[in-house]
């Protein structure tokens, strides 16, 4: 069910499965059962959508990805 849910933020984001995690989709749903007893929300695919980045649900991106490919690489096969 958990994967389901991820799946559809994913796509009310327009963004792969892979781009958010899972585990703050999950603790995402504490947030909406507090905001829908509040009468705040009543879907929770519209609420974890809405505030994706706020939640931490997207993955961050990496800034030196290519720092890091580039020092594993001089690991693994020595100075080029």
């Amino acid at each position: 069910m958990l994967v389901n849910l991820t799946d559809a933020v994913a796509e009310a984001l327009n963004r792969p499965f892979h781009a958010l995690l899972m585990e703050m989709v999950y603790r995402g749903l504490d947030h909406f059962t507090v905001a829908h007893h509040r009468g705040r929300a009543d879907d929770p695919i519209t609420y974890l959508a809405a505030d994706a980045e706020g939640l931490g649900i997207i993955k961050r991106q990496c800034k030196n990805r290519g720092a890091a490919t580039e020092l594993l690489y001089v690991i693994i096969h020595g100075k080029p």
